[in-house]
Parts: C-alpha cells; structure tokens; sequence
C-alpha cells in the first residue's frame, strides 16, 4: 500500500519547466536534426490535425497503410491496459510527437510522462496534446535522475532501434520499474542473428537512397537474443501461422509484442 501512495506521488520539479517541457537533461543536437531530415523526407511530418488523430490516419496520410498496422497494434495494448485497475504512472521511451500517450489520455486516466530527445516533435506534442495528466520530459534516459520504481508500465513504441544497447536500456528501464512493473516494446523489428545482417544492409541501402547515409550508424538492428536473461513473453507474435497469414495480405503488424517484467 505504502509503496502505491509514493507511485502516486510521483512529481517533476516545476524548476526544470521551460515552455511546457521538463528538460531534465542538457539539450545536445546528436541526433534530432538529421532524423527530422530523414522524416521531412519520408513525408512523416504531420499538420496537428493529422497528429491528433493517430493511430486512426486520414485517407490524405501517405503512410495510410501502414498506420492502420499500427492502429491494430495500438488497440491490443488498449485492451491490454483496460485490465489494469488502479491509476498508474506511464513511462514512454522515445515518444516523439506524443501521439501515443496522447490517444491513450483520451480513453484512460493514467499518469503519462513522454519522454525523447526530439525537442521539435515534443513541441508540436505538447501543442496538440495539452493536459495535465501528460507530461513532455526531454532527457537521455540513462542519465536522467528519476525516483526508482517510479513506474508501473514502460512503453518502448517503436524506438527500439535508435538504441544501440538493447541490453543496456532494458536493465536501466527495470531499476525504475514497479515491483509488479511491466515494460512493453512494441511495433519495432526484432531478428534471428541471420535476418538481421540482411536488415542491416537494407538499411544502409535505404537511407543512402535517400541521401542520408549517417543514419546507418543511428539505427541498430536487435535480435532475439537480445532479450536472453531478462523475463519476457511475447504477447503479440507475428510468426504464429494465424499471424502470418494476415501478414500476407497486410492486415496485421510485422513487429512483436514484448512484456519484460522483474
């Protein structure tokens, strides 16, 4: 009970908000400008109105197709956090413009604290998703001086591959888990050892198509082993023959689903 009062209670320092944003590390531009590059170049800057929206994008949304994978897997992890009862603090792991947490405000009461280190899309976030139970944090996740076991539910949402240390994140992430604390990552690729030299050299051979080749060394290809040692199951597999098939005909997510727990 004790220990469910102090999550409760869990705050950020109002010193460290600047323009709706708790910068709780020094801003560095290591990685936000060519990335915002590379998304202006795929068409994924969104107008606000599309933003607010997602994952349920507008028929003019160039990625149409694939946001309606990403609606399906959005909606499981929905139902998933209907089961859970009580108000909890929600940690995501680099959110970006915050469409995540922010389509979750709409449906529960949970505490959301959305965290990157992309100041710009942060910002439109904020600009589209401004209420109280929504907190926009820039910080490096490794660094940042957070209450441990703070959180109940991390979320990794497609983002796992702009870290190079699996192993790394997931042990840091576990320190400021809950005892009955989950992490979820989710829509981000995971391979055989195999699988992912060839996704490394397609990746290589994407980004210098798009005149962008640096990005090949800030996009890291993560096999299962990675998740070797730690306690994980796999909610949403795509390799099951049921999945598979939908896959086929595009109708449901290429990506897993991952719990990892203490």
């Amino acid at each position: 009970m004790d220990q469910k009062i102090q999550m409760n209670e869990f705050k950020l320092n109002s010193a460290n908000l600047q323009n709706g944003i708790y910068f709780l590390s020094q801003p560095k531009d290591n990685f936000e400008s060519v990335y915002l590059k590379v998304r202006e170049k795929e068409n994924r800057i969104y107008t606000d109105d599309e933003l607010a929206n997602l994952p349920f994008a507008s028929a003019q949304n160039p990625h149409k197709e694939e946001w309606k994978l990403r609606a399906k897997s959005y909606l499981r992890f929905a139902n998933y956090l209907k089961l859970k009862k009580d108000t909890l603090n929600i940690l995501d792991i680099g959110c970006g413009n915050g469409w995540f947490c922010g389509r979750l405000s709409k449906s529960f009461k949970h505490n959301f604290y959305c965290l990157d280190v992309n100041l710009t899309e942060m910002i439109q976030g904020i600009r589209v998703f401004n209420q109280e139970q929504i907190k926009f944090i820039y910080a490096d996740i490794f660094t940042v001086n957070f209450t441990l076991e703070a959180f109940d539910l991390i979320t990794i949402n497609a983002a796992i591959q702009y870290f190079p240390d699996l192993k790394k994140l997931l042990n840091r992430l576990l320190i400021l888990l809950a005892n009955d604390g989950e992490i979820h990552v989710m829509d981000s690729p995971v391979y055989s050892e195999a699988e992912a030299i060839k996704a490394k050299q397609r990746t290589q051979n994407y980004y210098s198509s798009l005149g962008f080749p640096e990005m090949k060394e800030k996009y890291f290809h993560h096999t299962w082993n990675n998740f070797r040692g730690f306690n994980s199951k796999v909610l949403y597999n795509p390799l099951l023959p049921a999945n598979r098939l939908k896959r086929i005909f595009r109708k449901d997510s290429s990506f897993p689903w991952i719990r990892v727990t203490n």
